[in-house]
């Protein structure tokens, strides 16, 4: 297995406006309870938290290569390790698509300004 990076950015208003008109509706499709958890923690930085790791969500189906069968979104688990980085955590269709790859690790950085949330993904 080569190194692989994937990279994605979103808009932290269109999600504050999905969030706005879907509510728990699109917070439930999208994203597992500990994300939703971590991220409804303040109001204030929810649309950012919530379009960092949508941008990570992204960035990781681009290093998964995804083809004939793409994992669920929750299949792809943002989390915070005891020392406050992200990681990412894999499960079901992700996790065996990782596995068939080669992936062994995955590494994320996520940011957010101006607007714009964004992740990097580097697979080994």
């Amino acid at each position: 297995m080569t190194t692989v990076v994937g990279v994605d950015v979103q808009s932290i208003g269109e999600v504050a406006q999905s969030l706005a008109e879907f509510g728990s509706r699109y917070t439930r499709r999208l994203f597992t309870d500990a994300e939703r958890s971590h991220c409804n923690e303040s109001p204030e930085t929810a649309a950012s938290r919530y379009a960092e790791r949508f941008a990570a969500k992204e960035a990781v189906l681009k290093v998964l290569n995804v083809r004939e069968v793409a994992p669920s979104w929750r299949d792809i688990e943002v989390r915070l390790t005891s020392s406050g980085r992200c990681e990412v955590v894999l499960h079901g269709v992700a996790a065996e698509l990782a596995h068939l790859r080669g992936i062994r690790a995955l590494s994320l950085s996520i940011s957010h300004a101006g607007g714009v949330a964004s992740a990097v993904v580097v697979a080994s």
